[in-house]
Order: C-alpha cells, then sequence, then structure tokens
C-alpha cells in the first residue's frame, strides 16, 4: 500500500511546526540583584543569536506604555544589563505591546505602531544606550541617552 499524498503533507507541516517550535533560543537571565533600582517588568517575546562571528543576543521585549519615560528606562537599561550579564553583547527591541514583541513582523501595522525603543549593550567596546519614544507615533529614537556619558 502505498501512501497517500495528503498523509505525507500532514506530516510535513507537523515536523516543519515542531521545528519552528523549537527554533527560538532561550535568553539565559543572572541572577537577580536585590540592590538594582526598581525598573519597569518586561516580558519577553522572542530571543535569539545572530550566527556571526561577534554573537550578539536580540530579544524583544515588551514594557508597559507608562514607563516610556526618562527614569523608567534608565532602570530598565540598568536591569537588562544585569540580567545578561553573561551576554558581550546584546540588543532589546522595546515595544509596548506583547503580541508585538512574540511576533515581531516589521512590515506589519501592529508591530510598527508599538515598536518604541532599542537598549544595545557591547561589553567589548563600552558602548551603552537606550534610545525611545515617549509616545506612540513618535520616531523610535526621539530620546537617546548614551548610558557611558551618564556614568562619568
Amino acid at each position: 500500500m502505498t501512501p497517500r499524498p495528503y498523509n505525507i503533507t500532514l506530516t510535513l507541516c507537523i515536523l516543519g511546526f515542531a521545528v519552528l517550535a523549537g527554533a527560538q533560543e532561550r535568553a539565559v537571565k543572572c541572577l537577580p540583584n536585590s540592590t538594582a533600582q526598581k525598573a519597569p517588568e518586561y516580558r519577553i517575546g522572542v530571543a535569539g543569536h545572530s550566527i556571526k562571528e561577534a554573537c550578539e543576543l536580540y530579544i524583544f521585549i515588551s514594557v508597559d506604555p507608562g514607563h516610556f519615560v526618562r527614569e523608567d528606562m534608565l532602570a530598565l537599561a540598568n536591569r537588562l544589563n544585569q540580567d545578561f550579564c553573561y551576554e558581550k553583547r546584546l540588543t532589546a527591541v522595546i515595544v509596548d505591546d506583547d503580541y508585538a514583541a512574540r511576533h515581531p513582523m516589521r512590515n506589519t501595522k501592529v508591530y510598527r505602531d508599538a515598536e518604541r525603543g532599542r537598549y544595545h549593550l557591547n561589553r567589548d567596546s563600552r558602548e551603552q544606550y537606550i534610545k525611545f519614544s515617549t509616545a506612540r507615533g513618535k520616531p523610535w529614537n526621539e530620546v537617546v541617552i548614551d548610558l557611558n556619558a551618564e556614568t562619568k
């Protein structure tokens, strides 16, 4: 008895979904620092390392829309730096919608509307900055804070 075409197609679809479900990496976080200042809570939607030689962790995180102010964003940057202490390079794309963080399709209106900022850390070159917008509809790099300049 020969296999029917729909059985083969169904098997391939299930295999494809199983591979895609396991494709996302888990972001390894460091132990929380009890002395850290109160930072906004964030949720990781998608995380993965680049395949370049200088391996960088990219994460898409969602933050409550009320936290897009200077003090909260500085606290968030400090928390991300501490939470991912094992990563030499980190880029966090910050959105204000959980769905957009879990489904970062940049060509969709939902994602474009939700994208509110970026945090970048490179421990080798000592580069660290956060860029964000104070409201939806404004450019995500409306406010730029060089965190190296903040600590000097």
